[in-house]
């Protein structure tokens, strides 16, 4: 969740990229974290099952078994609003442990601009 005094940096608009974004409220610096979001982890099980769902496009992945079943979790914020960009201006860390994503800005950011990631390996599958 986000910490008092970084409440009202984001905020969640309708995006001409796609459906609604993560807009930067106000000016965001290079390096500012803008955000930690707790996350439901799933089983290999359960994610090998929402993979037919619209859900599956919103997961972070956590790890993967040798055997190539991965593992993923739902994030519970704005960071869900995130939308991808192979150019994205912000970044975030997945902390299984912790069962936390934290959302940092990777350049600075204007009050007003979306704030995207790179769905990284995830992206074919949910664009």
């Amino acid at each position: 969740m986000l910490a008092p005094d970084e409440r009202g940096r984001a905020e969640v608009r309708t995006s001409p990229l796609h459906g609604r974004g993560l807009f930067a409220a106000s000016r965001i610096q290079k390096g500012a974290e803008i955000g930690v979001f707790p996350l439901l982890i799933l089983s290999h099980a359960d994610t090998e099952t929402l993979k037919s769902t619209r859900l599956y496009h919103y997961v972070f992945y956590v790890d993967e078994r040798p055997d190539g079943a991965i593992r993923a979790a739902v994030a519970f914020g704005d960071i869900s609003m995130c939308n991808h960009s192979p150019d994205a201006n912000a970044e975030f860390e997945v902390d299984a442990d912790a069962q936390t994503v934290t959302l940092t800005a990777s350049a600075d950011l204007a009050a007003g601009t979306e704030i995207l990631i790179d769905y990284q390996d995830f992206a074919e599958e949910a664009l």
